[in-house]
């Protein structure tokens, strides 16, 4: 035991250490992108304040109140004296927060209250530092919290303190108590309209307001109400459009009415488009990138899109929109600015996973290849159970917009439980996009296999060691999630089909069909996941179950499947306890995901399913399950997590607790 910790242990440090160098990399590419990927599509509408009667939010004890909340205003000499001021003298150790409680927040979230505020909440994390107390910035944080209450429509919200220090006056916790009160509710929205604008546009607008009558009154929602009836205008080509509003508010018998006169403007047509700032992208590429055509109806969502578009062919460090607008013809022409990255680029990652062991992969990249868009990939990825080295050469818009034609060339070596093999697989696929869910897929594969010490159920499975195959793929896939890396709303449903016939050269005769379902809701910052996933392989002709090779057989067992079981290990096993894979597959898992403290997040889970040897066969009397607990630590690249499963019914030899280190939810 001793020897599997200092091992646990010794593997895990190369994982903590590229995690800290990985997450500053890429939190730096991060913030290039988003500085360089602006949205300047030069909008020209006025932006109205806030009528008086919304700016009085504060109770008198903030209008009492004289100190600056913002440090910045203070002279040269003011500052030189809160500086000597607050220095601390050496025989005085500081007082540091040890807690920070908050009691009465309903209509706000800790989170929100959080972020405002100036007094610094304590980690978690033992080794950090307690952050100083101040009681000035946390009575001007009462002030911040009642103006946060105040923007949400409850103008008499209260909020107080309570420290307690310790015996010695080192450390204190803080208790703030919020009283909220009652909100303000809107009575009459007056929504005027003038111009032309057809009866379609003028239901969006009406529908889509946030602003609604009988509901909570808000500054938020007055500014949104506008916001939102400007981007509508915007999308139907009034790109300028006139928004002026104002608001009469009661605070004290808890009333308020809106009024909002909206002027649309002229509508405007898409005009021409230039591109600029391109050398060695031709400016076909990026016009077909576009979301309109000349002559349609302006929209401000289709130049968004067209800027993500051509931001995502990954050719260039920034895209820039900028419609120009002629009055008199009332067409809207479009300068399209880019600036080209680097073409070339090497990738290098790595991580830890209690199933691969440390892994990593070197991609090298050019970009443009030869022209046309197209990407030419070099990528090498290694790890305790797979090596891989891999050529494609990806080519953009083989068939229209958010399409591609791949070619490539794979040599593999495995070492899993279920067998040791070296393989070659040529493929030349086609995918594509469209109505922004869904997605389709082909391929044409060609794959020669070697098999070692595989598990065996026969002789004659055993004397099988080369495999030729040529098998094509057929998949969809609908996929509504708000986040690949950690969705948390939406669903997905994949299909894929695979057949291989001897007629095409291969060595079997199967079709092996997979269908997942995966659903995500969240309620009260509460993640509730769930998936399914049920898969046949039926051979035909001359093969027989048990020639099905073993690579392409169902195994289930691991970190993202059966967790109460290790990597593979669910379903048939050989006499040396091997799995020996299925032809039949059934497996799902359900999930509440719920937040801890900050970064971290805790999950329950239940996991069940079993792997068949038959086709078509699923005795449910034979279904395994696992419930477990599983902690997790969100990063830029995905969840970090920690998972413990529990057997409720292990096969012999299984032991009913597992552990899981990976990055990445489950599922």
């Amino acid at each position: 035991m001793k020897k599997y910790t200092v091992t646990f242990l010794f593997s895990l440090l190369p994982f903590v250490l590229f995690m800290n160098y990985s997450v500053a990399t890429l939190s730096q590419e991060s913030e290039d992108a988003q500085q360089q990927f602006e949205d300047n599509t030069s909008l020209e509408q006025e932006s109205d304040e806030a009528p008086a009667a919304l700016d009085e939010i504060l109770d008198n004890q903030e209008t009492k109140k004289q100190g600056p909340l913002d440090s910045s205003t203070t002279t040269k000499d003011d500052s030189a004296a809160t500086e000597d001021s607050e220095t601390p003298v050496e025989d005085e150790p500081a007082v540091r927060i040890s807690k920070v409680k908050i009691h009465g927040a309903k209509v706000v979230t800790k989170q929100q209250i959080e972020e405002i505020i100036g007094t610094e909440f304590p980690s978690i994390k033992f080794w950090v530092k307690k952050p100083p107390f101040d009681e000035e910035v946390l009575k001007d944080d009462m002030i911040r919290i009642q103006r946060l209450y105040a923007n949400n429509g409850y103008y008499d919200a209260k909020a107080t303190y309570d420290p307690k220090y310790n015996k010695d006056e080192t450390r204190v916790e803080i208790k703030i108590t919020i009283v909220e009160g009652e909100p303000v509710i809107l009575t009459d929205i007056d929504l005027k309209i003038e111009g032309d604008l057809s009866d379609k546009v003028k239901k969006q607008i009406n529908k889509s307001v946030p602003l609604k009558v009988d509901k909570t009154f808000s500054p938020n929602g007055y500014q949104q109400t506008k916001g939102v009836i400007s981007e509508i205008l915007s999308n139907n080509g009034y790109p300028k459009s006139d928004i002026e509003g104002e608001a009469l508010v009661n605070r004290r018998e808890k009333w308020a009415r809106a009024k909002f006169v909206v002027k649309p403007g002229l509508r405007y047509k898409f005009g021409v488009m230039k591109v600029e700032g391109n050398e060695d992208v031709a400016s076909h590429i990026v016009e077909r990138e576009a979301g309109f055509k000349e002559g349609e109806i302006f929209s401000l969502s289709k130049i968004n899109e067209t800027q993500a578009n051509i931001f995502q062919l990954g050719l260039f460090r920034s895209v820039v929109i900028d419609p120009v607008y002629n009055e008199e013809e009332q067409i809207a022409d479009v300068a399209i600015v880019v600036k080209e990255r680097k073409q070339g680029s090497v990738k290098i990652g790595g991580g830890f996973g209690t199933e691969d062991k440390l892994r990593g992969q070197v991609i090298w990249t050019q970009r443009n290849f030869f022209g046309g868009g197209r990407r030419l990939e070099v990528a090498g990825k290694f790890s305790f159970i797979t090596q891989r080295i891999e050529t494609s050469v990806i080519q953009p818009f083989i068939a229209g917009k958010n399409s591609e034609l791949s070619g490539t060339l794979n040599f593999q070596r495995d070492d899993v439980p279920s067998f040791k093999g070296r393989s070659f697989l040529s493929t030349v696929a086609l995918s594509k996009d469209f109505w922004k869910y869904y997605s389709v897929f082909s391929s044409l594969n060609l794959q020669f296999s070697r098999i070692q010490d595989s598990a065996t159920r026969t002789p004659e499975e055993k004397s099988r060691e080369n495999f030729f195959l040529t098998f094509i793929n057929l998949g969809f896939s609908r996929d509504t999630t708000d986040n690949i890396l950690n969705p948390t709303r939406g669903t997905v449903i994949s299909t894929g089909l695979e057949s291989s016939f001897t007629a095409l050269g291969s060595d079997v005769n199967y079709l092996k069909g997979t269908i997942e379902l995966r659903g995500y809701k969240k309620y009260r910052g509460i993640v509730f996941a769930k998936k399914f996933t049920i898969g046949v392989i039926q051979p035909f002709g001359s093969t027989q179950t048990l020639d099905v090779p073993i690579f392409k057989r169902f195994f289930a067992g691991g970190s993202t499947s059966m967790r109460g079981y290790p990597f593979q290990k669910l379903g048939p096993l050989d006499d040396k306890d091997d799995p020996l894979g299925g032809n039949s597959l059934l497996v799902g898992s359900f999930e509440v995901r719920y937040p801890i403290y900050g970064d971290f997040g805790g999950v329950a889970f239940l996991d069940y399913g079993n792997v068949y040897t038959d086709e078509w066969s699923f005795p449910l009397q034979d279904l395994k399950y696992a419930p477990g607990l599983g902690l997790r630590y969100d990063t830029i690249i995905g969840p970090v997590r920690f998972d413990v499963g529990y057997a409720l019914n292990p096969e012999p030899g299984i032991r009913r607790i597992q552990f899981f280190i990976s990055i990445g939810q489950a599922f």
